[in-house]
Parts: structure tokens; sequence; C-alpha cells
């Protein structure tokens, strides 16, 4: 594509030449399009997301530049357009809450997702790219989603003697309670019972890890016997009511050689006497979110308050008297 530069040298050589021949002629006008076409993106200002799923959602974007201004808890969705192979979709969330932009239809993907899955468009004002890559319908797409950080809940210390169940929640050792979690309103405002805490930005959870020290022997091979480790979110959804919910709750039991669903077992590696978070065989989950814009939020920018979360370890009677520790993580957009 013809630069400033050579559309000026264009322009000197006939103006030089003061006769305007057709040869220099061309050249001039074919180099004037390519650069005053360039760059010249349609911009789509204004947006208002719509709904919660691919199916409900009234707002398809443009290929263009698309600006979302408006995402809450109840309307956050959007469609890219039908696909055309090579054609962009450049996508601007200025809302305070997270966007679910989905294919264009049903069987269509973005990057590796899951088909239908939609691509999560955090509210922090940046650009992505959305570039169709196969066409005929459904459509598949890529991009590259936002880099996610990571909070690190350091490590957590249970002590547990067996007998009698120990239930613990908080966000570190100094902020344990024994005495359960709430949540309720008074006189507009959140109140909390247990101790939490929250990001004081706009923060989407993506992904919750939990490594510990329980070996298969601590515990027994049914879910009675199992050490529970959650995290619980707590927020207003409304003026006056508030939601309180346990987003991730992994029952930690039975053996590595025959594993249950969720339950990880470390390779083999150090075993310390006693054991340590990360040695051979101890136990640690993983587990990805489905973006549902209400009780993955741990931040601010929420429409009645900001959304607060802690974590629980739940460890039952029969489990073996000893000191457990957890190490958690939160994976963030």
């Amino acid at each position: 594509m013809a630069t400033q530069q050579e559309i000026q040298d264009n322009i000197d050589e006939i103006v030089s030449g003061a006769k305007y021949p057709a040869t220099s002629m061309r050249p001039l006008l074919t180099s004037m399009l390519d650069f005053s076409s360039s760059g010249q993106t349609l911009v789509f200002p204004d947006l208002v997301a719509d709904n919660t799923t691919m199916a409900d959602t009234t707002l398809v974007l443009e290929y263009g530049v698309n600006v979302i201004i408006t995402s809450t808890v109840s309307d956050y969705a959007c469609k890219l357009p039908l696909p055309t192979t090579g054609k962009r979709v450049v996508v601007v969330n200025s809302s305070s809450f997270p966007v679910s932009l989905f294919p264009s239809m049903e069987g269509g993907q973005v990057n590796n997702y899951a088909i239908d899955a939609p691509a999560i468009i955090p509210a922090d004002g940046r650009a992505y790219d959305f570039i169709c890559v196969e066409n005929p319908l459904p459509g598949a797409w890529v991009w590259s989603p936002p880099a996610t950080a990571q909070l690190d809940s350091g490590e957590i210390v249970v002590s547990h003697t067996t007998g009698s169940a120990t239930n613990a929640t908080g966000f570190s050792t100094a902020t344990l309670t024994y005495a359960g979690i709430g949540a309720g309103v008074s006189g507009g405002n959140l109140t909390l019972s247990g101790n939490f805490t929250t990001v004081l930005f706009p923060a989407t959870a993506v992904r919750v890890k939990c490594y510990t020290n329980i070996l298969s022997a601590d515990v027994g091979n049914f879910i009675p016997d199992a050490i529970g480790v959650q995290l619980s979110t707590a927020f207003l959804d409304s003026a006056s009511s508030s939601s309180l919910a346990t987003v991730f709750n992994q029952p930690l039991f039975g053996t590595s050689l025959l594993p249950e669903e969720g339950v990880l077992f470390a390779p083999i590696g150090t075993l310390n006497s006693p054991a340590e978070i990360g040695d051979t065989d101890t136990m640690y989950t993983i587990y990805d979110y489905e973006f549902n814009g209400i009780d993955d939020q741990i931040g601010t920018g929420g429409l009645f308050s900001s959304a607060y979360y802690t974590f629980g370890m739940l460890i039952p009677a029969s489990a073996a008297t000893k000191t457990y520790k957890f190490r958690f993580f939160i994976e963030y957009i």
C-alpha cells in the first residue's frame, strides 16, 4: 500500500510535468484511493449487551470496531457476525462488567473452547481482535484472550483432632473462623459474618486451584470421610437482598489408584514427614468456571455491591489427627 510520501512524489512528478499525462494520473489516483481507504474502519459505538445466552441475545456485532458501553449482571451477552474467512471484528468492553461473546450460531467455535462456548471480554477498555478462520457456517474464530492474573491465599493451616469435625473458613490462617459464614443487608449495605475479602477492581474468576498435604491415608474412600475444600462468594443482588453462594466445593477422598472425579494426586517427588503441600501423592484439585456473570465475580463493579470471597476447609470427624495445610489460587481476568 502506498505511503503518504509515495503519493506526494507522484503529485510532484505530475505537477513538474504540467501536462498530467494518463500514465502518471492513473498511479496517482490508485495510490490516493489506497491511502484514503486504509485505516478507515467502521466504528459501532454505544453498544449495549443483551441477555445471557447465545439463543437469547439480540446484540450481533459487526465487522469493524464494536464498543460496548453497557453490560450488567442480567444482560452481558452478544454474538459474532456471520462468518467470512479472513475478516476481523474488534471488541472493546468499556462497561464495568465482563461480556460473553458467543459464536455466530450453534455449532460455532472460538479458539479451542467447547462448541458454542463464549469468549469472556473483561471490562478493561482494551481492544480485542476476533478473526474468522473458517467459513461456511457455523464458522470458527481465533482471538488472543487477556492474560490471567492470579490470587494466592498463601498456606492456610488447620489443626484437626480425630473424633470431632473441624470446619474452618477464611482467606488466610490469620483470618480463620470456625462458626460458619453468612450474608445479609443492613441499611442498604452488605453485612457479612465470617471473614471475607475482595479485590479493589472488577475481576472475574476463571479457575480455582487448591493444593494440600492430604494423603489417602488421612481420609476414607467415600464422601462422608472426605475433606471438602470450598470457595464462597457474597454480594448484594438488589438494594435490599444479598446472595451467598458456594461456587466451588470439591471433596478430597479416595486412593491414587482409583482417583475420584476432581481429585488429583501430586506426582512422585519428595515426601516429608509429616507431608507438605505438593509432596508425592498429596491431593489437589483444579476447577474451571463456566462464566455466568454472577457468582464468578470477586471484585468491584457489581450492580449493588462489590463481590467478596472466602475459602472453606471442612474436615470430618473421621479424618486423621493432623495439621492440614491448604493453598488456594484463583485465576481471574
